[in-house]
């Protein structure tokens, strides 16, 4: 068994000052406030400051699978963990509670995710704001099985096919049957695959899989209208004046039946 260390100390037994993280972010934050700061179209400075670092601790949260993947491999490559445990699985279970299968899963993925950033278009004006929204843990691991059985190219290559493509939205799901849908086009795992045929099989699936989302949403539509009840009774004995005159007495005053008498004489 490996030997539990102190949750505040880094690995190795070395004096090295730990880097700021996430949680010392967290806690430099301030309150929330119960009111703006300024009421100015522009930002003052100390909410510029407070916005900039919101937005790093945002930006922290969508890059955070990508960023302990690759950490765990680096970890894991150069036994790193070896001054204080006896192996991987019990660093990554004893320093974080995480299962090997966990800690693997995010070493799979983060090869997807940082071909994608590095292949998503970026705004001149702020480049890692707009390619890190894009960044979705659930779609990167569709992307894994086409990255492992040929490469992250490949497979960024079939995200921005189906992106690109405009035919619905892009989600897990979608992407999920698209690689499904593409296996046949595919030559053998480690083959050289030909970028044509790959966009025309990926254009060709995401049409399949979009025409099947549109026509299970229209079934679902017209089951809801098919389960909605039918009109309900009137609640009143509209077909038998004498049961109506009887209830009218019981319920309405003298005055209101003089009342509702005359406006049903009126033209």
């Amino acid at each position: 068994m490996g030997r539990r260390m102190d949750a505040g100390k880094p690995a190795g037994g070395g004096g090295h000052r730990r880097p700021e993280t996430t949680t010392d972010l967290v806690l430099k934050l301030p309150a929330p406030p119960s009111t703006p700061v300024a009421d100015t179209p522009v930002l003052i400075t100390e909410e510029q400051d407070v916005f900039v670092r919101c937005e790093v601790a945002i930006e922290n949260l969508k890059v955070a699978f990508w960023a302990a993947g690759k950490a765990l491999e680096i970890i894991r490559g150069g036994r790193l963990y070896r001054a204080d445990y006896t192996s991987f699985d019990d660093y990554v279970d004893q320093r974080w509670g995480m299962s090997r299968g966990q800690a693997d899963k995010l070493i799979r993925m983060w090869r997807v995710a940082e071909a994608l950033f590095e292949s998503t278009p970026s705004d001149s004006n702020d480049p890692t704001r707009i390619r890190v929204k894009k960044l979705n843990q659930a779609v990167v691991w569709e992307l894994v099985p086409v990255a492992e059985g040929y490469d992250v190219d490949v497979a960024t290559t079939v995200y921005r096919t189906a992106v690109e493509a405009d035919e619905t939205a892009v989600t897990a799901d979608v992407l999920r049957g698209v690689v499904q849908g593409i296996r046949k086009a595919l030559p053998k795992s480690g083959d050289a695959v030909d970028r044509g045929v790959l966009t025309k099989a990926v254009q060709t699936a995401l049409k399949t899989v979009a025409t099947k989302k549109k026509a299970k949403q229209g079934k679902g539509t017209a089951s809801k209208k098919a389960s909605a009840p039918a009109d309900v009774p009137p609640a009143l004995p509209w077909e038998s004046p004498e049961a109506l005159n009887r209830l009218l007495r019981k319920h309405m005053s003298v005055e209101n039946r003089r009342t509702l008498g005359k406006l049903l004489t009126e033209d």
